[in-house]
This record gives C-alpha cells, sequence and structure tokens, in this order.
C-alpha cells in the first residue's frame, strides 16, 4: 500500500514535497494507498479508509481543494466513501459508496456532465445514484450506471462519445 513517484515535477504532481524532477522512484506515503491516477499535471489517490487525496497543477481546479494554486504536497479531499477515481487531462471524477458521481476541475467542453461549461474548484456531485464504474480522458468522461448504460459527456472531435453496438 506505499505509494511511489518519479519523473517530471514541475507542479508538484509528484507530491514529494518539492518542484524538482527525479529519476529514482521517491516514496510519497508509506501505506494503505489501493487506488492511483494521473491527469496532465496532477494526481490523486485513495485510501482504505476511502479517502480522497490529490497533488500537483491546479489551474483548472482539478484537485479540488477549492483553490486555483499548485501544490506539492498531497491533499484530503474528501474524508471517505470513496470508491472508485478516475483523471482526465484537466479534470478528475470519483464515485462514492453510495453510487453517486462526484466532478471537479476543468469543463470548458462539459466532460463533468453537469449540463454547464463552467470549470469548478471544489468537488459537485454530477449523477445521484446508480453509478458503477468511471473513466476519464483528456477531455471526455465516461461511467456506467447499475443498469448496464453506458454515459458520455465532454469533446467529441475524433468521435470518442460515438458508440457504434
Amino acid at each position: 500500500g506505499s505509494l511511489w513517484a518519479m519523473g517530471y515535477n514541475r507542479d508538484g504532481e509528484l507530491g514529494d514535497g518539492t518542484y524538482n524532477n527525479t529519476n529514482r522512484p521517491e516514496q510519497i506515503v508509506a501505506s494503505n494507498v489501493t487506488t492511483i491516477a494521473s491527469g496532465v499535471w496532477h494526481s490523486l489517490f485513495l485510501k482504505t479508509n476511502g479517502s480522497l487525496w490529490t497533488t500537483g497543477g491546479n489551474t483548472s481546479g482539478q484537485l479540488g481543494d477549492g483553490t486555483y494554486s499548485s501544490t506539492n504536497r498531497p491533499e484530503q479531499i474528501v474524508s471517505s466513501n470513496v470508491t472508485a477515481i478516475a483523471a482526465g487531462g484537466y479534470h478528475n471524477l470519483f464515485l462514492k459508496s453510495d453510487g453517486s458521481l462526484w466532478g471537479m476541475g476543468d469543463n470548458s467542453l462539459g466532460q463533468l456532465g453537469d449540463r454547464t461549461y463552467n470549470s469548478t474548484n471544489r468537488p459537485e456531485q454530477i449523477v445521484a445514484s446508480n453509478v458503477t464504474a468511471i473513466a476519464a480522458g483528456i477531455a471526455h468522461s465516461l461511467f456506467i450506471k447499475s443498469d448496464g448504460s453506458l454515459w458520455a459527456m465532454g469533446q467529441n472531435m475524433w468521435g470518442q462519445l460515438v458508440l457504434l453496438c
């Protein structure tokens, strides 16, 4: 359950307390990490207690901490009940244990699916219940509901939202 990171660190996306690049793995969190995801300049992870943590670039509010300032140390955004995470280019999605879908960050192409094009720097609920799986691309998002239906939102320049069955 330990988390290690290496590579480019311009915006603190490694979460090691610096903005220095590194070519060697560095331990970021000692234990209890279950899931990781990374966007263009940011990272997020989920811990065994269901808490959601973010670090790195925040120009679109993708860290969900209420600011647009980057951070080089992990910050807890949600304290419990998060079961899945997905990082897009400059936005994030997470799923809670009640089946609700939440998002934060860039929404300039509708990738949060909240029926606006307004970005948000705090988590906002997108769907109230029955979501079972999530995925995020650079500027689009997908989710599956408990009835098996697949939903898509965001940029469709290359047909990424079109499904042929």
